[in-house]
């Protein structure tokens, strides 16, 4: 477990350094969001903060467990991981095809399936609150032009 917990850090600081280069080069806009760089810069800070976190936690853990943990690539924990990256993949596509807004009211019941969540209550009150925070923060109040479908 201790070289995965390695691997996983290095790979989440790289990729968070290519963010960081990456909006390096982004314009301040006249929308309601002066600079786009804020929010993913400070989420690559923070993956970089908690890749550190994980290095640190690793090299003082003792756990015997720990040593000679392996991952199961046909366990039930990685069909699902399986099926989450199909999820988001399936997404990008949808997302392309009916916008922002649609493709998520697709993908997080499918996500609360995945993770075991069976209350219909759930399945609908949550995508549909999500939503509606999402147009109403980002798309009224903030005036950002939120992902519509290719044809719009």
């Amino acid at each position: 477990m201790k070289k995965y917990n390695y691997i996983v850090s290095v790979l989440m600081m790289v990729l968070s350094g290519y963010i960081l280069f990456e909006t390096g080069t982004y314009e301040i806009g006249q929308s309601a969001q002066k600079n786009p760089a804020i929010w993913p810069r400070f989420l690559a800070i923070g993956l970089i903060i908690l890749s550190v976190a994980l290095i640190i936690q690793t090299i003082f853990s003792h756990d015997p467990e720990m040593e000679n943990f392996s991952i199961d690539s046909k366990g039930e924990g990685m069909r699902k991981v399986y099926v989450m990256f199909g999820l988001t993949f399936g997404f990008v596509i949808v997302l392309k095809v009916l916008g922002m807004l649609f493709a998520l009211l697709l993908l997080i019941p499918a996500i609360e399936w995945l993770m075991g969540c069976r209350s219909r209550v759930m399945l609908i009150a949550l995508p549909a609150g999500l939503v509606a925070f999402v147009y109403v923060f980002f798309g009224i109040i903030m005036k950002l032009t939120l992902p519509g479908p290719f044809w719009a």
